[in-house]
């Protein structure tokens, strides 16, 4: 977070406003890096994928050649960057955008590259459970965990339940 509203925290106003949308654009190039870097050291596939919804721009989605590693998708917004990877994992940098949250476009290129790391690492897990009427979404990486309550409707459109714990990207040339 940045500091620009002192102890006295943002207006109220600066929650649903967006006054600057460019200054996290920085981010494409950062992407675009770590995209170029994982293709030369990886032994991935690397696909441009259409724009997947509203506000995304662009999306590059790279494919481990072996069996076990976790897809990455690399989706560009109007406002940042969006990483999808296995099969629910999904973060935005930045998380909101907002005026109020002030998040830093150089902290954000750090946790960025952490979730990747841990995408190619083999340090991300999932499990999707479903109930009669709920279910429960749970995405684990080393420094981040979140669960996520669901309608039985949203775990059907999520597919099948399932828990999954993904190996690591092999490496080019065995290194």
């Amino acid at each position: 977070m940045g500091d620009r509203w002192g102890p006295g925290g943002p207006p109220p106003e600066a929650y649903s406003r967006v006054t600057d949308p460019q200054r996290y654009t920085a981010l494409h190039h950062v992407a675009d890096q770590l995209v170029t870097d994982l293709a030369e050291r990886y032994d991935v596939a690397v696909t441009d994928e259409p724009a997947p919804g509203p506000g995304e721009v662009r999306a590059v989605r790279l494919h481990p050649r072996s069996a076990g590693g976790a897809d990455l998708v690399v989706v560009h917004t109007d406002v940042g960057v969006r990483l999808r990877a296995g099969r629910w994992a999904e973060e935005s940098f930045p998380h909101c955008g907002c005026d109020a949250c002030d998040e830093e476009p150089g902290d954000l290129a750090d946790e960025l590259g952490e979730f990747v790391l841990d995408v190619v690492h083999g340090r991300l897990a999932e499990e999707l459970t479903g109930g009669l009427r709920t279910g429960t979404l749970a995405v684990r990486r080393p420094r981040s965990a979140g669960n996520q309550s669901l309608s039985r409707d949203d775990v059907r459109r999520l597919g099948p339940p399932g828990r999954h714990a993904w190996s690591p990207w092999p490496e080019l040339g065995g290194r």
